[in-house]
Order: C-alpha cells, then structure tokens, then sequence
C-alpha cells in the first residue's frame, strides 16, 4: 500500500502534526511523500532529522502559563519573531504621506499591517531547504502570490518522481481560453499544470512559506508568502496514493459550546476560512471516491484513495494561538494511535 501524509500548519497548533507524526514513528508507519503547510515545514524538518518533536516545538516556559498568549503579544515569539516597535516608531517620525487621504496616513501609522519582524536567519532557511534536498522522502510544501492570487508547489526530487505530471482529465473548457482572458483563476487558463509544477526547494522557498501577513507586506520575500492563506492543506496531488493521512488541528465541525463572545467568534472566523479550504481541498478527491463506488467510473486511470483524518474533537481556542502545547501534542499521539489500531495496523515490539 502507497501511503502519504499531509500536514496542516497552524501557529499554537502545530503539536498536533508533532504527536501524529511520533505515533507514526513509534507505529512503523511510513509514507514516501509529506506535504506540509505553514509551521508543519519546520515539524517535518525536524522529523527528517531525528529531532525530538515535543522538545524542539514546546516550551515549558509556555505550557501551563495563563499569560503565555498575551507575553507573545507584546515580547514576541524569542528566535521566531519580535514585536515592530523599532519600525513602528520609525513609521510615525517619517514624512506623512496624503496622498491617499488623511484616514488611510492615519491608519497605517497607528494600525499598521507589520505587527512582528521574523527572525530566523538566513542560515535556519537554508538548513531546513538543504535537509529536504537530501531527503529520500518526498516533501512538498508551498507558499502564496498575493498580487497574482497564485499558489506555488515546491519539492524534493524524491517528490518530483512521486508526482504526476499531467492531470488525468484534460481541462477541454480552459483549452478554449487565452490565458490573458482570466488570468487570476487558474480554474480556467489553458496551461492549469503552471500551478502544479513543483519548483525547486531553496533557502528563499522556506523562507517565503513561512512568512506571516503579521510580518507585513512590504518586504516579502520574491513576493510570496504562508501558503497555508491560500491551501491550508496539501492533498489534491496526493491522488496516486493509495492512503493519505491528513493530521489537520482543526475539527471538522464546531462542537462543544456554542460561541457566546467576540473571542470565540475570532476564532470561530478562523477556524471556518481554514476548514473551508479543506473541504474544497479534497471534495474532487471524495466524489471520484463516490463515482468509483457507484460503479460510474471503471477507467484504470482512476482509483479509489482511503482518506484517513487526524483531527481533535473541539475547537482551538483563541487564547491559545502562537502557544505550542503538551495537551495538543499527547491528543494527537492517542487519536493517532486509535486510529492506526482502527485500521488494523499492527505495533511494532
């Protein structure tokens, strides 16, 4: 059985990939290709490295701390990011610009978008990129073009040789469109395999997945950023496999209490953009599923893919964001493992 795994990066959410992934380890559970979005690229790092996930991804300043969120908030996340109170200042003594109106001057003076400066150097970038190079194990991740409205796949070479090329049903519609007809949805151009390319992994790649719109938008780098904004989870591609296991931190749906304040609403909006992505993600995925099932499609291009979700069963919460936690991480362990037993995987030793 071809097995992938498919990671959703989440800030303060991250322990829930960590905690599926050790489960896999300690379970023999092995796939030939990762994708990971967002924060899930540094967790895969130090899986292919041999790290110890909880001891590299959890403080224990920060677990159990009450006001760990709120010492984020204005300290900054030391090694990740620092508060842009420097840039701040230097904003406010600049010449003020009116020609977009006193209400916009007065906006991005006081609420700027650049709220942290990332700090991780150019060395940390490049170390992760050369680690996935070396993998044998395929590794895609991708960041997202604001101006273009664009994703971008990158990958190992392992990856490269996984992946399909050329996708198993001709887009005839888009052949019928000039690119230039509708250049910002990549659902109808004619070439729509430029969106699936898989480019080479580098130190700026790694760099640009991990960029934050809190970062600001100014000095992106190459002019991408997070592409968990644009595909909080990489599984359309995954369809060569025979079974997928998607560790995303978010449940499906909204259980427990209701939303009762403006934080749980916060939250509540955040959780819903992602799960939407999701869902649109792998419903080509589910129908094809359906089809083969109903006996509609018999073609030997297509299969059925056993779609295995690694989720929690509440939701995230709004104060615990950016916060990395051991209840997050040791829920994912035990979903993890019932679900392997559930499937009738044996343990190792």
């Amino acid at each position: 059985m071809r097995v992938a795994f498919a990671l959703a990066g989440l800030g303060g959410f991250n322990a829930h990939g960590a905690g599926f992934l050790a489960a896999a380890g300690k379970w023999g559970v092995k796939a030939e290709l990762v994708t990971a979005t967002s924060g899930q690229i540094l967790v895969l790092a130090d899986w292919l490295a041999g790290k110890d996930l909880r001891a590299s991804l959890i403080s224990p300043g920060q677990d159990g701390n009450p006001l760990a969120q709120l010492q984020t908030a204005f300290f900054g996340y030391p090694g990740v990011f620092r508060p842009a109170y420097r840039e701040a200042l230097e904003r406010l003594a600049s010449w003020p610009n009116m020609h977009e109106g006193v209400f916009r001057m007065l906006a991005d003076r006081l609420l700027p978008a650049q709220e942290y400066v990332p700090e991780r150097t150019e060395a940390d970038f490049q170390n992760v990129a050369d680690l996935f190079n070396r993998s044998s194990i395929g590794v895609v991740f991708n960041s997202y073009e604001p101006r273009t409205g664009k994703g971008v796949l990158y990958g190992n070479d392992a990856a490269r040789k996984l992946l399909p090329s050329e996708k198993a049903i001709a887009n005839t519609h888009a052949a019928q469109l000039r690119a230039s007809d509708l250049p910002h949805d990549m659902r109808y151009v004619p070439d729509v395999s430029s969106e699936h390319e898989i480019h080479p992994i580098t130190a700026e790649a790694v760099k640009s997945a991990l960029w934050l719109s809190l970062y600001g938008f100014q000095n992106i780098p190459g002019g991408k950023m997070d592409g968990a904004y644009y595909r909080s989870c990489i599984v359309s591609e995954l369809h060569v496999f025979d079974r997928i296991f998607v560790a995303r931190p978010l449940a499906n749906g909204w259980y427990g209490k209701q939303p009762s304040n403006w934080f749980d609403v916060q939250d509540w909006n955040c959780e819903m953009w992602f799960s939407v992505g999701y869902k649109a993600e792998v419903v080509a995925l589910r129908r094809i599923n359906d089809l083969i099932e109903a006996g509609v499609i018999n073609d030997d291009k297509f299969k059925k893919v056993e779609l295995v979700e690694i989720e929690p069963e509440t939701p995230a919460g709004y104060f615990h964001y950016f916060v990395e936690r051991n209840k997050v991480y040791d829920r994912a362990f035990e979903i993890a493992e019932r679900t392997f037993e559930t499937l009738g995987l044996a343990k190792p030793g």
